[in-house]
């Protein structure tokens, strides 16, 4: 295989991408819904609402990270690049 770019960028690329195709995937898939939005129009008092849809979403992109950094260890993609 004939790699131009550093290995660990490779890595650190790939590990991001399936993270965030992993949060899309969660978040419009799941029962995630929009909280803020939907409350927006009809109460003013929105900042817990906001904080734990903060909260939700970022859980679920750290996880959706984990994950892909146990893939990218296990698979190791690009170990031919050496």
């Amino acid at each position: 295989m004939n790699c131009k770019l550093p290995i660990i960028l490779a890595y650190f690329m790939a590990i991001y991408q399936t993270a965030s195709i992993l949060y899309l995937l969660i978040t419009n898939c799941g029962n995630v819904g929009t909280p803020f939005k939907d409350a927006l129009e009809k109460h003013p008092e929105l900042k817990e609402i906001k904080k734990k849809s903060v909260d939700t979403r970022r859980s679920i992109y750290l996880s959706s990270l984990t994950l892909a950094c146990l893939l990218f260890a296990i698979l190791r993609p690009f170990e031919e690049c050496h």
